[in-house]
């Protein structure tokens, strides 16, 4: 926040960049440890895991698992959420942020997946879920008419 005023309307462009940059960080990490990275059990483990390596103790998850093709990560809590609360700021300007680490740091973990939110505690849902899926599996929207 002490950086807003100085970019102005870079801020906003450049802070996502930190966050990508994040991700691919966090997976190398992952790889580091040799955590596995193989299909979308794999990677969600191991995304929480970093996760909480990077942020804290204070993630809560839950992993469910379908097949070897997708996998659906639910956050009970989460840390950023924790401390917009305690500052007593309206957390919908958090998504973004998550959105740019999660999205990179599954698609760095291993390129054949991807992640979409399905909810989001920080827009007002009461956990977070997010899926993870083969790319080759998602289905293009072709445009009408």
């Amino acid at each position: 926040m002490a950086f807003r005023p100085a970019l102005g309307k870079d801020y906003d462009r450049l802070e996502q960049d930190i966050w990508v940059h994040l991700g691919a960080e966090a997976a190398q990490v992952a790889r580091s440890l040799s955590l596995p990275a193989g299909n979308s059990r794999e990677i969600a483990s191991s995304m929480m895991t970093v996760f909480s390596l990077f942020f804290g103790p204070e993630v809560k998850d839950e992993q469910v698992y379908f097949e070897g093709e997708r996998a659906v990560v639910m956050v009970k809590r989460c840390p950023f959420l924790t401390r917009d609360t305690e500052m007593t700021r309206e957390p919908a300007h958090l998504f973004s942020r998550c959105l740019a680490f999660a999205i990179t740091t599954t698609e760095a973990l291993n390129p054949g997946y991807t992640l979409r939110f399905v909810r989001s505690m920080c827009m007002g849902d009461r956990n977070c879920e997010m899926k993870i899926v083969r790319k080759d599996t998602l289905k293009e929207k072709k445009p009408s008419g």
